[in-house]
């Protein structure tokens, strides 16, 4: 997977939106959304969210995880805690989204940028820290990592690659020693 099927699938969560328009509901495969009425939020799913807004057909709500009250609150959070904060679902992937078809919509979009991407620096330390610490370890065959978002799955691959193979080179060099003795 990568950073584009991450975003596909996220489109599929929900957002609020206010329309601009009257309109019947709407029949999808996934669901039914509307019916629309001019000014009254309703929910649907965010790939339907940006097309009725690039037609100028609503405005997106901008949702309360993505307020700069809320994204300070997480990046308190993640410096307080040793591990890995729980985010609402595809947390990244929607805020990259929202910041770049949407940012007229958003409450303060240059400072939730940076604040985002503040909040990725930090969960990005965590992670690059846990694969190391795990990887230097003997005899442990899995770990348990918890609320990490498919973005930062993506993210970390290659890192967890490079540590994999240089774990691989320590044991090759650690068994040619003792051989040797």
């Amino acid at each position: 997977m990568d950073a584009e099927k991450c975003e596909f699938l996220a489109g599929d969560e929900s957002i609020e939106i206010i329309p601009k328009l009257n309109a019947d509901e709407i029949h999808l495969i996934s669901a039914d959304v509307g019916p629309f009425e001019a000014g009254v939020g309703t929910r649907v799913p965010l790939w339907l969210a940006l097309l009725l807004r690039k037609k100028h057909y609503c405005t997106i709500v901008t949702p309360n995880w993505l307020s700069p009250d809320e994204l300070r609150r997480y990046l308190v959070a993640e410096t307080e805690n040793a591990g890995l904060t729980e985010l609402p679902n595809y947390f990244f992937e929607i805020a990259h989204i929202l910041v770049r078809e949407a940012h007229e919509d958003l409450l303060e979009s240059d400072l939730v940028k940076t604040l985002v991407q503040d909040l990725w620096d930090r969960r990005e330390a965590k992670l690059r820290t846990s694969i190391v610490k795990f990887l230097s370890q003997k005899n442990v065959s899995h770990a348990r990592l918890d609320y990490v978002q498919p973005t930062e799955v993506v993210a970390a691959r290659p890192t967890l690659a490079a540590c994999k193979q240089i774990a691989r080179l320590v044991a090759n060099i650690h068994d040619s020693q003792q051989s040797q003795t």
